[in-house]
């Protein structure tokens, strides 16, 4: 997936400074080769087929992202280094995008306010959460960002024009939030969740969390896992699925085999069910299409 987001530098410069995930050169090879084993997968046997140089280029890739979860490599920079053409390494990334292993980002250009170069971050690493979440970027409303917003001037009006626009309600409202400090305060219980987050994944939720935005954050993962596994099948058919991973999961934390977040723990399971459920329908349509069996979709 591509997202029209511009990492300004400051963000960069957090990203870049933050503390490696992996603490040795071993963890940060188990970790690389956790990654190279997913796009292996994604490749399926076509993966052998490709030249020294681009297995080499991606073999590069996981190695940079194994400490942060990001690389920023140019492909001027991989090209070279391996003796490939640029669009040779636009391909591999656009490839892996389109399966789901990877999100593309952009950093701030050097000289203006437009997109530099790509960065790709690795849905499958531990720190692929937390960067989703520093930067800020939405899934599920599926919009991406005007990367020229931010040269965007606000026109100028009257003061007496700005307080016509606003309603009474509204008004009512701003004050309602003013008394209790900040917005974000104001608690919210289960009957305020969005409608179209099913019923029986708010029932079997809400007994642990019953919190409107906590819920909606969670069906918000179950969206972007689906996203990620590129099913076939809508999402609302696999309420039930989701549901079931939810359970399992907190199973799992009562447990206490829940080493970091819950919400990654559960995240996690999603990604293996839908991946599970991606291989059924791969293998269905190969019964169906024995001659048109796609690799890249198993």
């Amino acid at each position: 997936m591509k997202i029209s987001k511009i990492v300004s530098n400051p963000e960069f410069q957090h990203m870049d400074n933050s503390k490696p995930y992996t603490k040795n050169e071993a963890q940060k090879k188990t970790v690389k080769n956790m990654l190279l084993a997913r796009v292996k997968g994604a490749y399926g046997d076509t993966y052998y087929n490709l030249k020294q140089g681009t297995r080499s280029a991606i073999d590069m890739m996981c190695w940079f992202a194994a400490e942060r979860g990001y690389v920023y490599a140019g492909d001027d920079y991989l090209g070279e280094r391996y003796d490939i053409a640029d669009r040779t390494v636009r391909r591999v990334a656009k490839m892996l995008r389109d399966v789901g292993l990877i999100v593309t980002v952009y950093r701030k250009a050097k000289n203006n306010n437009g997109r530099g170069c790509p960065m790709h971050l690795f849905v499958d690493h531990p720190y692929f959460e937390k960067w989703i979440s520093f930067l800020q970027i939405d899934f599920q409303s599926n919009v991406q960002t005007d990367v020229q917003t931010e040269n965007e001037k606000i026109p100028c009006e009257s003061k007496d024009e700005s307080i016509k626009k606003v309603s009474t309600y509204d008004l009512t409202l701003n004050t309602f939030i003013k008394h209790n400090k900040r917005k974000e305060d104001v608690f919210l219980n289960s009957d305020f969740v969005p409608s179209y987050v099913p019923e029986s994944f708010i029932s079997a939720v809400q007994p642990f969390f019953n919190d409107a935005k906590e819920i909606h954050r969670l069906w918000g993962k179950v969206r972007l896992a689906h996203k990620m596994s590129r099913l076939d099948t809508p999402v609302e058919e696999l309420v039930d699925l989701a549901t079931q991973t939810f359970k399992g999961s907190i199973f799992a934390y009562k447990q206490n085999k829940v080493k970091k977040t819950f919400t990654g723990y559960f995240f996690g399971g999603l990604r293996n069910v839908f991946a599970a459920a991606k291989r059924r329908e791969a293998f269905q349509y190969q019964s169906d299409h024995p001659l048109f069996y796609n690799f890249l979709e198993a």
